[in-house]
């Protein structure tokens, strides 16, 4: 595994501090039924990982610790979660996730190009890539609608990236895409 080598910049990027309240706290969350909250913490995970900078995770972030603010008040880690399966699937999301940046370069540099942004779908597309050849790209659907023959007409080279193969046309790339979900092509 290469040694991991941040970014010159520095920049810290966070869901959640003593500051803010952890992800599955925020009123975009409370209000959803368990299983789309953790596919929106998911999603979350995915920028929070594969953006320009350090990611940082606060006090159960990355098993969906749901806690509050509470300032200057003890606010314990609840190890307990970790016996909801959902909350183990977040785990393990995070340690793949983070396994895979530290892995590929380009998640390591501060190169990063948008490739796509539609507003009305609420689809976000960024590539990211090292001087030595390593490439990411990363598609987000943040709405709640299921897309099919989805199009990113800037998607980089025809090539295999995540072990998908990647054919772009006259008209872009074009797949099928799950509601509020992201994809990492490496």
């Amino acid at each position: 595994m290469p040694k991991a080598q941040y970014h010159q910049a520095l920049l810290f990027n966070y869901l959640a501090s003593h500051y803010r309240n952890h992800l599955l706290a925020e009123s975009s969350c409370e209000n959803l039924d368990p299983e789309a909250a953790f596919k929106r913490a998911k999603l979350a995970a995915v920028l929070l990982v594969t953006a320009v900078g350090i990611p940082m995770l606060w006090m159960g972030e990355e098993f969906g610790q749901s806690t509050r603010q509470t300032p200057n008040q003890p606010n314990p880690l609840q190890w307990s979660l970790l016996n909801n399966q959902q909350n183990r699937d977040l785990l393990e999301y995070y340690k793949h996730l983070i396994r895979l940046q530290t892995n590929f370069p380009a998640l390591l540099t501060e190169n990063i190009e948008f490739i796509h942004e539609n507003i009305e779908a609420k689809v976000l597309a960024y590539y990211r890539w090292s001087d030595e050849g390593s490439r990411a790209v990363v598609v987000a659907n943040f709405s709640d609608t299921y897309l099919s023959g989805y199009g990113i007409p800037n998607f980089p080279d025809t090539g295999t990236m995540y072990n998908k193969i990647v054919e772009v046309g006259e008209e872009g790339f074009k797949f099928d895409w799950p509601e509020g979900s992201a994809q990492i092509f490496v």
